[in-house]
This record gives C-alpha cells, structure tokens and sequence, in this order.
C-alpha cells in the first residue's frame, strides 16, 4: 500500500537502494512529455482565503471549460501575483527538470490555455532545444516546452502550424480521439490511416522540426505517420496494449514501428488505460515501462503521465464525460478523473517511478533514458 508522505510508495527498498534512487532522481534531466502540472490535489494545500478567491474566480468565469481553465491557471497567477509559490514548490519536490504548455495550431477553440506570460516567472523557462533543456536544469530552473493536442482537425492552411512554431510549438499530435481531415482517432468507429492533409501536416513538422506525436492516433495513422515520417515519431502519452488493451494504447506492431522511426513512447499514469484492477497502482505503469522496454529497448521508452489533472475534480467530470463529443471518449474507455494510481497522486509522487526501476533492478543508464535522456536524444534529433 502506498503511505502518505508523497514520492514513498512502499516498494520494500533497502536503505542502500534508497539513497541510489534519490541521487539517480537528482541527477537526472526528469521530464513529463505531456504533463497535466500538479494534480488536482494541490488545491486543498492552499490556506482558506486563497481558497475562496479561487471559488469567486470560478463563480465568475464562463462555461464548463472557461471555469476549467481558470482553475488550471490559478496557481500560476498566484505565483505572479507573490501571493504563493507553492506550484513551484511541489514540482521542485517532484524532481521535474521539463513540463509542457499548450500553443495551438489555428485559434483555440475552448477556454483560455495557460498563456506564454507564465513563462516569464523567475523559476519557470520556455525551451525549444534538447539544449536549452539541459541549461534550464543546470541553472535550477524548471523548463516547459509547447505541445498540442488539438480536439478538432489542424487547419487546411499549414502556415498556421509557422505560425504555432514561431511560438515555440515543438510537438503536434495529429489526432484526438475522433476522425478529422488529418486521420482517425483511437475511439474512432473506423481505423483509416492519413488522409493526404495528414501527409501535408506530417511534412511540414518534418521541415519546422516539430516532433509528430500519434498519442490518440488510431493504428493505421500511427502507422502511417511512422511510414511517411522522415524524423523520430513519438507516442508521447500512451501505453502498451499487450499489457492492457486499451484503445488509448499501441499495439506492439505500432510500438516497433515507432521505435524504428528512432522514436519513443511516453508511458502515462491514467489508470483506465493501464488496468482493470480493482485498486490501481504505480506497479501498473511499472508493468508497462517494462514490457515496452523488454519489446523495443527502454532507450524508446520516457514518461508522459497526463494525469492527474490540475483542476477541481467537479471541472473534470463534465468535460471527460463519455457524453462529451468534444472529447469523445466513450463508457468503454473508462475514463473515470476520480481515480489515480496508488502511488502516483500527484506530480510530487514523481520519484516513485525512479524508485520503482530501482526495485525491479533497472541499470542507472537505463533509468536515466526513460526519465529524460531518451526524450532529450528524440528532441535534438528533431528541435535541435
């Protein structure tokens, strides 16, 4: 069972083992390929009045995904505003050297997605470069790149992708769930491949040097993207289905395809899509690291946890709804915000997963691949 005390999931190590997993946690260049930041559980770590000027912002704000995003941001502004650092300083307890932030192809759609001013606070850094990560963590600071998940389909006119790099926009996923002009989404009715806009789409990330990540992509257009893809290809919040069968994760076929690309896998936290058991644990998502690696070699393997989400779990729930069509996922899927990993709670739980390598016996070069080196190789390869 896991204790309390954040990042101490109970994997029986000795002391000896203990101390060899904090120095390998701090030593590393520890990134989340797609991090949902703290969790929603840092908003009751925050004193009573700052809790009710979060609640009168939300009571303000306008419709499910406006409420959303001003709860997601709140901590940031806070922070800005010096009235608490304290988002900074569960990611400084985490280890995390790299997080993401959200830059759109086109115009966003829904909400307002944390703007690029945050990353002008004293401890928080834009980075476009495998380099300028490594600066970023050698001079203390924590460094967040721009991804994109984009709910409906990138935009015929491929300058607005320029336009979202000239943001420092450095990995687009091509699809979400559903079918769009680009391809066909994982909880799709059909499993299609690329149209000729994904093949356009594709080219031009491989001309800017923006990572093509097929997350949500179905399995031919993971396939495909892997075929047409002259750069690394990522799966940079997914898991195995092998372990799990989920459409959220890649058959081992898509997973040998990526890595052949010389791309990786971010595996994720969600519970759903990692297990059926009754009380899911980090072990779960230890279980998947370990198959991918055994399948493809763990220098494809990194970390994407996407969960668990910062923002109250009542701002959740209507947005992941199996009813939402923005969103399509479906009951089948089992998506349930509710629910976390034994062990992972938080973005603070984060050297539980240095720790549980170390206890299934994982060499410290491999260790520090799927922490951050393997994502830093697929990043200078790419971004430079």
């Amino acid at each position: 069972m896991a204790t309390k005390l954040p990042g101490h999931y109970e994997f029986g190590l000795s002391d000896i083992q203990e101390a060899r997993a904090k120095t390998l946690h701090e030593e590393a260049v520890v990134i989340d390929l797609l991090s949902q930041r703290a969790g929603a559980n840092i908003f009751a770590h925050y004193p009573p009045a700052l809790q009710a000027e979060l609640q009168s912002l939300i009571d303000r704000s306008d419709g499910v995904y406006g409420k959303y995003f001003a709860a997601y941001n709140w901590p940031y502004e806070l922070a800005l505003a010096g009235k608490s650092d304290l988002i900074f300083d569960w990611y400084r307890q985490a280890g995390l050297s790299v997080i993401t932030h959200t830059v759109p192809v086109g115009p966003q759609p829904m909400g307002t997605m944390e703007p690029s001013r945050y990353l002008d606070h004293q401890r928080m850094r834009l980075v476009t470069t495998a380099a300028e990560m490594r600066q970023a963590k050698a001079d203390g600071v924590l460094a967040s790149y721009a991804n994109y998940q984009p709910l409906g389909s990138i935009p015929n006119d491929l300058n607005m992708i320029n336009d979202a790099y000239a943001q420092g926009l450095r990995s687009l996923m091509l699809t979400y769930n559903s079918m769009t002009t680009v391809g066909a989404g994982c909880t799709e009715r059909v499993d299609a491949g690329l149209s000729r806009h994904g093949l356009s789409v594709v080219q031009r990330c491989n001309e800017l040097g923006i990572i093509v990540d097929t997350s949500h992509c179905g399995p031919m257009t993971t396939l495909d993207a892997c075929r047409f893809s002259k750069a690394p290809v990522t799966a940079n919040h997914s898991s195995a289905c092998s372990v799990y069968n989920h459409a959220r994760g890649k058959t081992d076929e898509c997973l040998r395809a990526i890595a052949d690309t010389g791309g990786l896998i971010g595996v994720l936290a969600v519970p759903a899509y990692l297990t059926d058991a009754d009380m899911p644990t980090i072990d779960h998502m230890l279980d998947h690291i370990e198959y991918i690696a055994d399948l493809i070699g763990w220098q494809h393997v990194a970390i994407g946890t996407d969960w668990p989400l910062q923002a109250p779990i009542e701002l959740q729930q209507p947005i992941f709804a199996p009813d939402n069509k923005d969103t399509a996922f479906r009951p089948e899927d089992r998506l349930d915000v509710t629910v976390n990993l034994a062990g992972f709670d938080d973005c603070r739980d984060m050297p539980n997963i240095t720790r549980g390598l170390v206890s299934r016996g994982w060499a410290d070069d491999a260790i520090k691949g799927v922490l951050g080196e393997n994502a830093l190789r697929v990043f200078e390869a790419v971004c430079g």
